[in-house]
């Protein structure tokens, strides 16, 4: 009986180290988990959320207008019946071009760049752009600039001396050559440039050598149109 007494309470002590053992474990468990397990919990749900986030498509609106293009400067006027425009803006923007009123679009390159050629009207043409991106904003529009087709030869009257007239004596040695031309033109008498009034009246003072003497006047206009002619005059001592 005393010894099946013992065996119980051997027993006994056995399960209450087992138990205490396995509690201790648990606690060690429970520690760790909340050390460790818990940290990579939260990582890999980070992970899981970045992961949506990354499949997610992103939407984006851009409602930012771009700059009006820059246009290259072009001729006050000329006597070609074309000019090209040529200017930049964004990289692959559209940029829409008022030509006299009528609007015609042309694509800008990789780098910004655009040409187009425009088939000017008789007198003053009206020359403006805007710029639209990819994502259709369009830019405020440019300054008006004005190019004037003209291919009419300016006037040139030679009203002093008439041609082939001779002087004589010291008193007649100096002469002044005088016409009228248009406005705004550009004179040169013997390659020397003479000043034109607003009215387009002109004079030019010379000294005569001995024998013939000639005077190549040449009137260019804004347009590059060119008017020429020349006289001869004699002079004898």
């Amino acid at each position: 009986m005393r010894s099946f007494s013992r065996l119980v309470r051997s027993e006994e002590r056995k399960n209450l180290r087992s138990a205490v053992l396995l509690g201790v474990l648990t606690l060690g468990i429970i520690a760790l988990f909340f050390f460790f397990g818990l940290p990579l919990m939260a990582k890999f749900a980070g992970f899981l959320t970045d992961l949506r986030k990354t499949s997610t498509p992103v939407e984006s609106t851009d409602e930012t207008p771009p700059a009006p293009p820059r246009i290259d400067s072009l001729p006050e006027a000329t006597n070609k019946l074309s000019v090209d425009i040529t200017g930049s803006t964004e990289p692959a923007a559209i940029v829409i071009l008022s030509l006299n009123g009528k609007e015609e679009e042309v694509l800008a390159n990789s780098e910004g760049e655009f040409t187009f050629n425009f088939d000017l009207a008789d007198g003053e043409n009206s020359i403006s752009g805007k710029a639209k991106d990819e994502a259709g904003n369009e830019s405020q529009k440019t300054d008006t600039i004005k190019v004037v087709y003209d291919n009419d030869s300016p006037n040139l009257e030679i009203t002093n001396p008439s041609d082939g007239a001779t002087f004589f004596g010291s008193k007649q040695r100096q002469i002044v050559v005088e016409g009228k031309t248009e406005e705004g033109v550009s004179l040169t008498i013997n390659d020397r440039f003479v000043l034109v009034e607003d009215d387009g009246a002109f004079t030019f003072t010379t000294t005569l050598g001995d024998g013939e003497n000639s005077f190549n006047l040449k009137a260019k206009d804004k347009a590059e149109n060119l008017t020429e002619k020349t006289i001869k005059v004699n002079y004898s001592p």
